[in-house]
């Protein structure tokens, strides 16, 4: 049996891309974080966190205010879209404010008007198909993919709940959106994740 040298450079290269790095699914994540503490757009803006858009929270059940937002991690390239809601205490975010979040979230996003329960905001959870982002199955564009060249793909991918808040995460699919949710959620528990 022969072994080249090419050989052993690819199977360094593949033990490389699956140690992950940045981008690794092993990042710690908690998606429902119970807290009394009552969150404001102020608490996130004093973490460097940009108000983008103000939304109508009219239809929003229970819901006190709801942000379209931008935090740009230090040493980062791009700024990280979020969308923010917000209720009088953790209960509310939880029942019926779970259950709306969802809706706006992954795969199977509600991106129409005539669909979703909460349409305020639409047009800023959908992403754009063409390379990197198309699939509507929130993966990348591939040949046959309809959603290419849309604005059918869902923005936010990931979502957590922390006290009253809820935070939507854009990211191209979970788990990158997982990774913008921990960036944001560790900035506002002031913890460090590895």
């Amino acid at each position: 049996m022969r072994i080249t040298i090419t050989s052993i450079l690819f199977v360094l290269t593949l033990g490389l891309f699956a140690c992950g790095g940045e981008d690794s699914s092993d990042v710690a994540f908690t998606q429902i974080n119970p807290s009394e503490k009552v969150y404001t757009l102020e608490d996130l803006k004093s973490l460097g966190v940009k108000k983008g858009k103000t939304y109508k929270v009219k239809d929003l059940q229970d819901a006190e205010s709801a942000y379209f937002v931008f935090y740009k991690k230090p040493g980062a390239k791009e700024a990280i879209e979020y969308e923010i809601r917000f209720y009088p205490n953790h209960d509310l975010a939880m029942s019926p404010g779970l259950d709306i979040a969802k809706e706006r979230v992954g795969p199977y996003a509600k991106l129409k008007k005539d669909e979703a329960t909460w349409a305020e905001g639409l047009k800023d959870a959908r992403q754009c198909g063409g390379a990197g982002g198309g699939v509507s199955g929130g993966g990348v564009g591939a040949a046959g993919d309809h959603a290419v060249g849309s604005c059918s793909s869902p923005k936010y991918n990931e979502f957590f709940v922390i006290g009253n808040m809820i935070a939507l995460c854009q990211g191209e699919n979970e788990t990158e959106s997982r990774i913008h949710c921990v960036d944001l959620l560790s900035l506002i528990q002031g913890t460090e994740v590895e």
